[in-house]
């Protein structure tokens, strides 16, 4: 996706190097998350990190049918942009929204559907027990969006609903740069909007 690979996002992340080492001490932490956002013209992209267990309930492979479905309904819910974040000002329309699951969870990432054919995971449950930050790759989720913005100069601020549907999550520490102004906040479910002007 257009900034998140490019060198503007890579600058603002090392921008503040104290904020950039939080995250990486906090890269799995439970009830924990983070959210990059980047503006750059008329584009605005939002990354979205967080330990599977606080999206989810477990980190495991689905176990049966009903955590199969909350796997599917999960990936619905995050890319139902429009539930999760509201951009004031700016009129931006959402163009495009990635989002990566644990490879443990069987999701076919072209279709965008449970992968049937994926349900042997018995070499991932010796991980259950443990919450091992070198296999972050089998335990946290990635939501890219992309959105784009008519007015972008005009982008004051963003309500975040993610708490609302994810009663899990309890903190999301926000990174951003829009129009020129690099920010940050914690979030919470009592204090979920981010103003940016």
């Amino acid at each position: 996706m257009g900034i998140f690979g490019a060198v503007s996002f890579t600058h603002m992340v090392m921008a503040d190097d104290h904020a950039e080492d939080h995250f990486v001490q906090q890269a799995h932490v439970h009830g924990l998350a983070s959210l990059f956002i980047v503006q750059e013209g008329g584009l605005l992209e939002m990354e979205l990190e967080s330990p599977a267990m606080n999206l989810l309930g477990f980190e495991h492979a689905p176990d049966n049918e009903q955590q199969r479905q909350q796997v599917g309904s999960v990936l619905a819910q995050l890319k139902n942009a429009s539930q999760l974040f509201s951009v004031i000002g700016g009129q931006c329309q959402l163009v495009e929204a990635d989002i990566e699951m644990p490879p443990a969870m069987g999701i076919d990432h072209d279709s965008g559907h449970y992968d049937d054919d994926h349900d042997d995971h018995d070499d991932h449950d010796d991980h259950d027990d443990h919450d091992d930050h070198d296999e972050a790759g089998h335990s946290d989720v990635e939501a890219e969006y992309e959105f784009n913005c008519l007015q972008a100069a005009q982008i004051n601020a963003i309500n975040v609903s993610l708490f609302s549907f994810f009663p899990a999550l309890e903190t999301l520490e926000v990174q951003w740069v829009v129009n020129g102004k690099q920010g940050g906040k914690t979030l919470s479910q009592s204090d979920s909007r981010i103003e940016l002007q």
